[in-house]
């Protein structure tokens, strides 16, 4: 099967979501996105190397898309995307272009982050491009073990003494 171009995905997730305010971090992404959002959506656009400096000044987002940027250091992608991920989105959408699926935009150093894959997608000049996402809904389901069922054993209650 034929990867998605990356204006269908985002089209997708766009109609998915209904965001209500959408933050792109990434220059040559925003264009695209204005294009995809409705009237109803507030878009917000910050160029990679001044989303550190005002990324406190802003409210939080429905969803954030974070362009791979290879200006920005490993400590610095790694602090924007934790920053994201834990305060100003619900939902955090990072493309990475294969070109720099290495060092700070690594698979490896996404996953760390708690981000998931999210598949892949054709951008502009048939580049293919990766996805990787963290949704705080998803992000650890409740495993059995933790269920109050299986915490004291309901089922010996009142036939043995602890």
């Amino acid at each position: 099967m034929a990867d998605e171009t990356l204006n269908a995905r985002l089209q997708r997730v766009l109609v998915e979501l209904r965001p209500n305010s959408v933050l792109v971090v990434g220059d040559s992404l925003a264009p695209l996105v204005e294009t995809l959002t409705g009237a109803g959506e507030t878009l917000t656009r910050l160029s990679s190397t001044e989303a550190a400096q005002r990324l406190s000044a802003l409210s939080i987002h429905d969803l954030a898309l974070v362009q791979a940027d290879a200006t920005l250091t490993a400590p610095e992608s790694g602090v924007l995307l934790a920053r994201l991920r834990d305060v100003y989105a619900r939902k955090v959408l990072v493309i990475v272009a294969l070109g720099l699926a290495d060092g700070p935009w690594s698979r490896r150093s996404l996953i760390r982050l708690g981000f998931t894959p999210y598949g892949a997608a054709v951008g502009a000049e048939d580049a293919r491009l990766l996805l990787y996402q963290f949704d705080i809904a998803t992000y650890k389901t409740t495993p059995d073990w933790l269920s109050p069922n299986n915490w004291a054993n309901p089922e010996l209650w009142d036939k043995h003494r602890w």
